[in-house]
């Protein structure tokens, strides 16, 4: 990883008072752009304020640039629910003539950067849940309402550093942190590892030719030759949250090198969001746990998702006993052969572009972490985390990218 700055000098008018841990602006204020006055709000508290939102927010997401499971009320509530309990709620919304155009869920909190005390306001993800964006509607309105939110963003006496975490290229936050950088505020943009995305052909040809390296096309020919000389194979695709499917989704995890260094679902403690986030996603239509067994017993699976025309794969397992038989990718060449036969386009296995992954593509999304800083308290920050603390590692050999102290 590494990190660009931004910003010259922080906005002098953006000072704030440090007695509590947040002073909430005006629930209300009016913001005008090109497009028009928007009207921007915002609703502080917990859970009760997803629930609140979450009709209207769903169907914003139905009109949106971009409608990704990691993106619906569903999924940030589970992330709240599981990791956020004892935090605040904090969710901002821009509305042109009362439609709503832009919804952005953060959470507030008291935290450390580069062991500065500041007040954060933060994306609702961690590592367990993927990647994060606010929802905005698709056009001019939606395009506007990016500048209208971070106008009042920079005037909300409510933060000294604005962190973005696991952000696609283009998505809505990353446009809001470009926002704040024009703006004259200070900023830190990390880099992350991309995202593979995979394009699954409609011509059954092409489709066939899938993966693309044709060392591991041969070996996946051997392999289903092999097994079938031995027993059967079959995958198959479950759409509810049937809980033998999940336990024994989570057992296969368990079983292998997740299992070894407690990073599964069963020993990091994030089953119950795993569990929620299943639930959720059966009944709104978009979940697809996907299994392949040898003679019984399962050989692989994938924790996905198939939602507006693209497969999404967050979480996957393989019984290492197998391994000579690649499970791992020959679950993922039937995943593919599903998606096409169901006219789903792309597959975007997410996470990190291991090289497993990218033997199937050579196609990538990149993703970047965003740190914004307000006032002198943010200027401190900043200075501490980008200026000094990179000469502290250099002189004592530490490695890696700058990170907050806690989130």
């Amino acid at each position: 990883m590494g990190f660009q700055s931004s910003g010259s000098n922080a906005v002098d008018d953006c000072a704030v008072p440090r007695e509590s841990l947040l002073i909430a602006a005006a629930d209300k204020a009016e913001v005008k752009t090109e497009m028009g006055t928007f009207s921007i709000s915002s609703e502080r508290g917990g859970i009760e304020v997803i629930d609140r939102w979450a009709e209207e927010w769903r169907s914003l997401c139905a009109e949106a640039v971009e409608d990704q499971p990691f993106y619906r009320p569903e999924w940030i509530k589970a992330y709240v629910r599981k990791f956020g309990r004892e935090k605040k709620v904090h969710l901002i919304a821009a509305r042109s003539e009362k439609r709503l155009c832009l919804l952005l869920p953060l959470l507030e909190e008291l935290s450390t950067f580069s062991k500065v005390p500041v007040r954060r306001l933060r994306a609702p993800v961690n590592g367990t849940c993927g990647r994060f964006d606010a929802v905005r509607r698709a056009g001019a309105e939606g395009n506007a309402a990016i500048q209208a939110t971070w106008d009042y963003l920079k005037r909300l006496n409510a933060w000294d550093l604005l962190q973005f975490s696991n952000a696609l290229e283009e998505s809505t936050v990353s446009e809001i942190a470009e926002a704040a950088g024009a703006n004259g505020f200070l900023m830190i943009r990390e880099t992350d590892k991309p995202n593979p995305l995979v394009s699954i052909p409609a011509e059954p040809s092409v489709l066939s030719q899938m993966p693309p390296n044709s060392k591991l096309r041969s070996q996946l020919r051997q392999a289903r030759r092999r097994l079938a000389e031995k027993g059967d194979l079959r995958f198959y695709r479950v759409q509810t949250a049937d809980r033998d499917a999940l336990d024994r989704f989570y057992q296969l995890e368990a079983s292998g090198w997740k299992g070894r260094i407690r990073s599964c679902a069963l020993y990091d403690g994030s089953r119950t969001f795993y569990d929620e986030v299943a639930e959720q996603a059966a009944h709104f239509g978009y979940l697809s746990l996907y299994m392949l067994e040898f003679n019984g017993k399962l050989i692989a699976s994938h924790f996905s998702f198939t939602h507006r025309n693209r497969c999404y794969s967050p979480k996957v397992a393989y019984d290492e006993d197998f391994k000579l038989y690649a499970p791992g990718h020959l679950i993922v060449s039937e995943i593919l052969q599903d998606c096409a036969s169901r006219g789903i386009r792309d597959y975007d296995i997410t996470g990190e572009d291991q090289s497993w992954k990218m033997k199937w593509t050579n196609q990538t999304r990149a993703v970047s972490h965003y740190f914004i800083f307000r006032g002198p308290v943010g200027r401190l920050a900043y200075t501490v985390g980008s200026r000094l603390r990179p000469r502290v590692e250099s002189l004592f050999g530490r490695k890696g990218g700058l990170q907050p102290d806690q989130g």
